[in-house]
């Protein structure tokens, strides 16, 4: 039998469904049927009211949770839409008057703390000192309720297994985190890193099934903080990195039960955490330049290229032709929260307007749908001069529809101080450049950020002033205004900005680091750093990469390399390695280095790496195996592909005389010289000096692995060594 609760639960339901499917008239229609028959109830007026509010129909939000609030006044949950109902107008003086009152109230209630912070992100008036006071209470609040402050858990040498990397966010979905990360987890070289995606979210979609096949996925939604934090430390996450931040959903209050050696905050937030248990923030240096530091309780890493990677949604429209040609006028536009709107930002706006004759203005976003808050939005642009005829309000629509609408806009106006992020890609994306004005805070430097990375620093405002005459002198020069939009595609897509594989490497290289450096600190001045000088490196982000008995604390690269273009510590040859000193290093490493250098030539690259080495010290070194290569030529498989590497199909032709579409390229110094057999290279690292050697033949890579001691070790300790560095 249904009761009358069940009832208005499953409208509830049906009223979302016609949301999800955009037929809004039917949502409001069950919406106000369930007001009409369960009015004189609390929940079914909230649960009515948090839909509306999440579509943006504000008024009618209001009117469910004032009645709400009159049936139950200690009933909190009223008050709490209320107050984000209040954030999303724009009145963050009230927002910030009602969170003050719950907090009050509810000292201890997790989502009200958490929407109080997030709230005085988007408050233009709350200064920057505040803010950080106000985290760091919470900090330590959390820590409190997580039973206090808890000692680091040991951090592990992990010589013989990749790094694991748990990622937690409520928002593994079509939502801006999910959509910067997806690419990111897939593009982790799986022989460094072992990803895991702790989702604490309720929606499941197409980004999360991408998600889910590059990752060990765990969903994590129903599960508490007790039992989250226990299932991290059987996972044996060596680095955990939250991706929500104080957002919605978040499982920020994990980390204050420390269930992973090193912690670090990234992406979906933009301020600290307040956690003192946090070890570091990634930013860059557009987000946080010199001086930042006394904004957060967490170390700041700046990555060296971006904070994020951008990658479109496969289904983005081309780019279309400047509407100021067929309209006549310029037409700006915003598609941001309008909880980010505020008055100084109207000012600024309302001047633009009225510099540059017969522009408009559309503004879409979600509240839009609120004939009320449209009339204010209006108004308020009235009481600066500007009519409402000048002002497009548009109102939410699929995410495909909302790209296909800058079709209608020339210049993208970002709000201030809470920026674009994903919109403004969104914008430059669909050929739309965006001017910006950064600020203090980390969330006011967003476009900032995407602009410099991209080499647009003629579109950043240096105060209010400027902001608005870069705005009025874009739109008056049609010329640059096109230029702009047939290139702004290209202008990403050869910026770092879209380059995922190499910034998944910096990202990945970045937390590698970090765990390393925590554990030297952890274990103080006993530990002996050992220097590993790797050979032939390539550029930091593509070349070859160090085995995984090297990439632990203990060990210091230096990286050597012939050309100055890949930006090696040291610059130099194999064949004189005279920029190095006799017995400096602990190991080398060669990979596919030796065959670049005739067979007369070998003996003067062993002996130098002889050189270098410390007494004790040892060699690796790989190349192709040429008695596997041979198998292939027999089978004549010359041209056939024998296995696949990041720079595409090797075939026995390449390993014969080197990378052969390198060398087309012009790269010819890519050819090789030489080859080897586990036998002459065993030969030739005798006659050079080495004492004792022990390799391997390895049937993947078609490649030979040799370990070669500087000193005579015995069968026990040779064979120790090549266990330990070799592959398996």
């Amino acid at each position: 039998m249904t009761t009358p609760d069940s009832e208005w639960s499953n409208s509830v339901k049906t009223a979302h469904a016609f949301a999800q499917l955009g037929r809004f008239d039917e949502m409001l229609a069950v919406c106000q049927g369930i007001i009409n028959a369960h009015g004189n109830k609390v929940d079914p007026l909230l649960d009515v009211g948090a839909l509306l509010l999440n579509f943006g129909y504000l008024s009618l939000a209001d009117n469910c949770c004032l009645r709400a609030f009159k049936l139950a006044p200690d009933d909190f949950r009223a008050v709490v839409n209320l107050a984000n109902l209040a954030r999303d107008a724009g009145d963050h003086a009230e927002s910030r008057r009602l969170y003050a009152a719950l907090r009050k109230q509810l000292p201890h209630h997790p989502v009200i703390r958490r929407n109080a912070l997030v709230s005085l992100e988007y408050d233009p008036l709350v200064p920057d000192d505040e803010r950080l006071v106000q985290a760091c209470a919470w900090g330590e609040w959390a820590t409190l309720q997580a039973g206090g402050f808890r000692k680091r858990p040991t951090l592990h040498l992990h010589e013989r297994r990749p790094l694991r990397i748990g990622y937690v966010s409520a928002d593994f979905c079509q939502h801006t985190v999910g959509l910067l990360v997806k690419d990111v987890l897939a593009a982790h070289d799986t022989t460094r890193v072992t990803v895991f995606a702790y989702s604490a979210g309720q929606v499941k979609d197409w980004v999360t099934g991408g998600i889910k096949a590059s990752s060990q996925f765990r969903d994590v939604a129903a599960v508490n903080d007790l039992d989250l934090a226990a299932l991290i430390r059987k996972d044996e996450i060596d680095l955990l990195v939250d991706l929500s931040g104080h957002t919605a959903g978040s499982r920020l209050t994990v980390f204050a039960h420390r269930p992973a050696p090193v912690q670090v905050s990234w992406l979906g937030y933009f301020a600290t955490t307040g956690l003192l248990c946090m070890d570091a923030v990634l930013l860059d240096a557009w987000h946080a330049p010199e001086g930042f530091e006394s904004r957060f309780v967490e170390s700041i890493i700046r990555l060296p290229r971006s904070r994020f990677c951008y990658k479109p949604v496969p289904y983005a429209p081309e780019v279309s032709a400047l509407p100021c040609l067929r309209n006549g006028y310029i037409t700006f536009g915003c598609f941001n929260n309008t909880g980010k709107l505020n008055g100084a930002v109207f000012d600024a706006w309302a001047q633009i307007l009225q510099a540059v004759p017969d522009s408009r203005l559309v503004l879409k976003w979600r509240t839009f749908a609120d004939e009320a808050f449209c009339q204010t939005v209006w108004h308020g642009f009235a009481q600066r001069g500007i009519t409402s005829e000048r002002v497009e309000l548009r109102s939410a629509s699929f995410h495909v529809a909302v790209l296909r609408e800058y079709a209608a806009i020339d210049i993208a106006l970002d709000p201030f101080p809470f920026t674009g992020g994903l919109t403004s890609c969104e914008a430059l994306w669909m050929g739309v450049p965006v001017i910006t004005w950064p600020q203090s805070r980390v969330v006011s430097r967003q476009t900032f950020a995407l602009l410099g990375v991209i080499d647009l620093p003629g579109l950043v405002a240096q105060d209010a002033d400027d902001y608005v005459r870069i705005a009025v002198e874009l739109a008056s020069d049609r010329g640059r205004l096109a230029t702009l939009r047939s290139g702004l595609r290209e202008r990403m897509q050869k910026s770092p900005l879209m380059d995922n594989a190499g910034f998944t490497r910096q990202l990945e290289q970045t937390l590698i680091d970090l765990y390393h450096h925590i554990q030297i600190q952890e274990r103080g001045t006993t530990m002996t750093i050992k220097t590993v000088l790797h050979v032939g490196c390539g550029h930091r982000d593509s070349g070859a990469k160090l085995p995984p008995a090297f990439q632990i604390a203990e060990w210091k690269e230096v990286r050597f390399d012939i050309d100055p273009a890949n930006a090696p510590d040291i610059v130099g040859s194999m064949l004189d390695m005279t920029a190095v000193a006799s017995e400096r290093v602990d190991a080398v490493y060669s990979a596919h280095n030796i065959e670049h250098a005739y067979a007369h030539e070998v003996a003067v690259v062993l002996k130098e790496f002889l050189r270098v080495l410390k007494p004790q010290g040892y060699l690796v070194v790989t190349c192709p195996d040429l008695q596997a290569v041979a198998v292939l030529v027999a089978e004549d498989k010359l041209s056939d592909p024998a296995y696949h590497s990041p720079a595409g199909p090797i075939t026995p032709l390449d390993m014969l005389y080197g990378h052969g579409a390198a060398i087309a390229a012009g790269h010819h110094y890519m050819a090789y010289k030489c080859g080897f057999t586990l036998k002459t290279l065993t030969l030739a690292l005798t006659a050079a000096g080495f004492q004792t050697i022990a390799g391997k033949r390895c049937a993947k890579g078609l490649d030979l692995w040799v370990v070669a001691s500087k000193m005579t070790l015995n069968e026990v300790e040779i064979r120790e060594l090549a266990e330990k560095v070799l592959p398996g």
